[in-house]
């Protein structure tokens, strides 16, 4: 009989750990303790006119009638980053897994990631960007070039690098009540700073279009990457009832 107790016992023990186990590797819950935020990105300003230096895409007056018109945008986002600070401490937490979104949605997909109750400063969100090795590129931008002479070309920007867009942001109050929704804006006219209608008149068609990459007109492409960190902006965390 002892034996048989003995043999009971641990067999309980055993289950129990299982269960402990599962309950770990499951999802993580939104709790009276904790908020969820869910994060976004979305495109605007998708018309950049271009002047002969363009120094200054956003809010610029335009010296001819030169521009680019972005349509459509695919952000295959490898993860977004929180970090901040709280009670002296960095905090930082990041989504898992790839999320394909499209930057031109009227409401873009939304990642949610989880956060402890208190107040959060120093607050930077990131918007990670990995290099691929498939056909699956991190960003890819399409729209139209239109020259000085009213020529309408087709433009792509492909990316295919690591890279972030930083979003500054005022300090935050988890209070376990409400979950809070942040959207960064890309300025997509921010994009093309230092670009001029002249670098795009030159530039190589590749079947009547300006691809845009690390292999094609990368002079261009290194532009574009170089603003790429400081083109997003966000109006800040929303607040909504659970």
């Amino acid at each position: 009989m002892k034996t048989t107790f003995v043999k009971t016992g641990i067999c309980i023990m055993m289950a129990a750990a299982l269960l402990a186990s599962c309950k770990k590797s499951g999802p993580t819950y939104v709790t009276a303790s904790s908020s969820q935020l869910s994060m976004g990105i979305k495109a605007d300003n998708a018309i950049t006119p271009l002047n002969a230096t363009n120094a200054t895409a956003l809010n610029s007056s335009p010296q001819t009638s030169a521009m680019v018109t972005f349509t459509s945008g695919i952000a295959n986002i490898s993860g977004f980053k929180f970090e901040a600070r709280k009670k002296g401490l960095q905090i930082e937490v990041q989504s898992r897994g790839l999320s394909t979104i499209d930057l031109f949605a009227i409401n873009p997909t939304m990642i949610g990631i989880t956060l402890d109750t208190g107040t959060y400063t120093e607050i930077e969100l990131r918007v990670e960007f990995t290099k691929s090795s498939t056909a699956t590129l991190p960003l890819v931008l399409k729209g139209t070039f239109t020259t000085t002479s009213g020529t309408v070309i087709p433009v792509e920007f492909d990316l295919n690098d690591n890279a972030e867009v930083k979003v500054e942001q005022h300090d935050a109050v988890v209070d376990g009540k409400t979950n809070l929704t942040n959207v960064v804006m890309l300025h997509l006219n921010k994009l093309l700073t230092g670009v001029s209608p002249a670098d795009l008149s030159a530039a190589t068609q590749t079947n009547g279009t300006i691809i845009i990459s690390s292999s094609s007109n990368n002079s261009i492409y290194k532009r574009i990457l170089d603003n790429l960190s400081s083109c997003g902006d966000s109006n800040g965390f929303e607040h909504h009832d659970r």
